[in-house]
């Protein structure tokens, strides 16, 4: 096939390619491959459409059910399955009695496979006889329904709607999913072309079609591997991508609504200028080298872009600026910071506290912000902190500190957060950065001086220096605190995205559970996920509540081994826990299952995706950590640790493609209880 495409490309009456035009399809044409193979490309003037391949009989009947128009309303250009009303394709209602049943016409395609979104409709709740039937044509039109099909939506029965959904325009049944469901149509009005604007440049035509630009592109595009159709961009991510932000932008949107993609393609495009230097970053290395790899697949045509393009790490592109601009750090280690708060203690200071809570305390909010003095202790927001400390208490514990900056300091050793502190220094006194652009992925989960280091940056570079992607409702490795305070304001240039590529409707559905429709940052920024939608359809998530875990093992052994017989390879299976202290737990079902396969914490898992997910140990005492939890005086603070513990588990559960399980010992998680409501 990618022989003749290339074929195609250079010299469509080439020797071999018998191209034949399809007489009842005007426009459409098709092209032998081998003896049985044939593409169907539509033809219109200067440019051609490689529209399907399939066998010769299938392709001929492919090409006469469809036509290649653009959207009466919307302007974007759709492949349109003709909808026949013959009378083998009419069913009949019958989920109620009725004296005289009438036939309901159903597009063609409809029946050719069975309905499988039972699950459609919320817990307890039955789709309505005709869920679209009180729809207008406006209601219609906006959403992206061809007019063909304005009356085969109404009359779609509640057994039909899968069927309907697998023969509309993508854009349309992605808004109609979401309307049965308990969504608002209002969420999905497409965006509606200018007059005479090009009908494969509208967003959700580009969702359809690559346009390629020449011969060598067209090789480029043909021999990637698949992980390069992996990264191709949905029209709904394309706007932020190439817009011209006049300051820091952030794109949000739940798990897998192609953030990451997001943030990708805007690197790679801010890359595309000649005169820009980008950064591309995230928080761990493992995730920056998942990110280098797609970057190398996406700039293969474009080797210019892939040179100025650096994909790292944020600690580790900090570290690398640090020892250009000043000299190799030398990094204090935890294990330093603990023997220095004993030291400080055995010399008399501290009294009144333990040092777990002048480490916590160090390492949450002193070193965190960047304190230096007791005034800035007194003052700093102590948002997650369990303990309310008075002027005595502040006063005792401070003494700990300032022993700890000296006595670090003598030793001329850093922490993370004083290299960020200095090279913020450093910046806004005119040091010269290596790049003109920074790109964060995972962005909710930046430190405070992580985000003072790159709101100075922002300040010295270019109106679109700074582009964020990210989700608040997967922050779990900092408690919150107020972007705009720190100077990163990105009120006014702030995106949700709405569609789910990676987790099963089934798993969204349930993982959304965990989190409130709408979640507010401490900027007052609200990110929504009502109109969230996924593409795809998989099994209900396994929910099983156990006497104890030697049950619980055995429980969800039996279960990954049901996977693994269904063809799911053993490292697209993952077992996750809350911490190191139930990893047994996980190695115990993985063992009897006589498969390798992961064990991690849900903390190690963020950013990853797997086919099947098990998550163990959700038991009461487990998660949310009492440890978290005990001492808290504050109701705020309480809210807080109880956000970042559900954040913790909906990063656990999203990390599931197709199948998920979730286990525990009884009476289990209280987040269970959400869940299953």
């Amino acid at each position: 096939m990618k022989i003749t495409a290339f074929d195609l490309a250079q010299d469509e009456s080439g020797n071999g390619l018998s191209l034949h035009r399809v007489e009842a399809a005007p426009g459409f044409w098709t092209a032998r491959v081998s003896q049985d193979i044939r593409i169907v490309l539509h033809k219109d003037g200067q440019h051609t459409l490689l529209a399907w391949v399939g066998h010769h009989d299938d392709a001929y009947h492919w090409a006469e059910r469809r036509r290649l128009v653009p959207h009466e309303r919307t302007g974007a250009m759709q492949l349109v399955e003709i909808v026949e009303r013959t009378e083998e394709r009419l069913v009949y209602t019958n989920t109620v009695e009725e004296a005289a049943p009438a036939p309901v016409a159903v597009p063609t395609g409809a029946l050719a496979r069975p309905a499988s979104r039972g699950d459609l409709p919320p817990a307890g709740r039955s789709l309505p006889l005709r869920p679209f039937a009180q729809l207008s044509d406006d209601d219609l039109l906006n959403v992206g329904v061809p007019r063909d099909w304005l009356d085969a939506v109404r009359s779609a029965d509640e057994a039909s709607v899968d069927g309907l959904f697998s023969s509309l325009p993508d854009e349309a049944a992605e808004a109609l999913l979401d309307f049965a469901t308990g969504g608002r149509l209002q969420d999905h009005v497409a965006l509606q072309a200018s007059p005479g604007a090009d009908p494969f440049a509208h967003p959700d035509a580009q969702r359809r079609f690559r346009a390629v630009d020449g011969v060598e592109e067209l090789k480029a595009a043909l021999d990637a591997p698949f992980a390069q159709w992996a990264v191709f961009l949905h029209p709904a991510q394309r706007a932020p991508v190439t817009r011209d932000w006049r300051g820091p932008a952030r794109v949000s949107g739940s798990a897998g609504t192609g953030k990451t993609i997001v943030a990708l393609h805007r690197a790679v495009h801010l890359a595309g200028r000649t005169e820009a230097q980008v950064l591309l970053t995230t928080f761990s290395k493992p995730l920056a080298a998942s990110l280098a790899g797609k970057a190398e697949l996406m700039t293969e045509a474009a080797p210019d872009a892939r040179a100025r393009l650096t994909v790292r790490a944020i600690d580790q592109a900090a570290y690398e600026l640090y020892v250009r601009a000043f000299g190799q750090p030398n990094m204090a280690t935890a294990s330093q910071v603990r023997a220095t708060i004993k030291a400080a203690m055995d010399s008399g200071l501290g009294a009144g506290h333990s040092p777990a809570f002048l480490y916590e305390e160090w390492d949450e909010l002193v070193d965190a912000w960047g304190l230096h003095d007791a005034d800035a202790y007194a003052t700093v927001p102590r948002i997650g902190r369990r303990t309310r400390l008075g002027p005595k208490q502040r006063e005792s514990a401070w003494a700990v500190f300032a022993f700890v900056r000296e006595r670090l300091a003598a030793r001329g050793v850093v922490t993370t957060a004083d290299v960020y502190g200095r090279l913020t220094r450093w910046v806004e006194d005119g040091g010269r950065l290596p790049f003109t652009h920074v790109v964060v992925d995972e962005a909710q989960d930046l430190s405070v001086a992580q985000a003072r280091f790159l709101a100075a940056v922002g300040r010295a570079g270019i109106a679109d220096a700074l582009f964020f992607t990210g989700d608040l409702g997967q922050r779990i490795f900092h408690l919150p605190f107020s972007w705009a305070k720190l100077g990163l304001d990105v009120r006014g240039r702030a995106q949700v995205l709405k569609v789910c590529y990676r987790t099963s409707h089934q798993i969204r559905r349930i993982a959304d559970r965990l989190l409130a429709s709408e979640i507010t940052d401490q900027d007052g920024i609200e990110e929504s996920r009502r109109g969230t939608v996924s593409v795809f359809d998989g099994p209900d998530p396994a929910i099983g509540l156990f006497d104890d875990a030697v049950a619980e093992a055995a429980s969800v052994s039996t279960w990954l081994r049901s996977r693994l017989a269904e063809g799911v390879a053993a490292n697209e299976l993952v077992v996750l826990v809350r911490s190191e202290q139930q990893l047994d737990r996980g190695h115990a079902a993985v063992k009897a299952t006589g498969s390798d396969m992961r064990v991690m914490t849900m903390h190690d898992a963020k950013g990853l995706e797997f086919r099947t997910v098990a998550v163990m140990a959700l038991d009461e005492d487990v998660l949310p950590d009492p440890g978290r939890l005990s001492g808290i005086g504050d109701v705020a603070d309480l809210e807080a640790i109880q956000d970042a513990e559900r954040h913790l588990l909906y990063v656990a559960a999203t990390r599931a493609r197709d199948h998920l399980m979730l286990s525990g010992v009884a009476p289990g998680s209280e987040f269970l209880d959400d869940i299953m409501k």
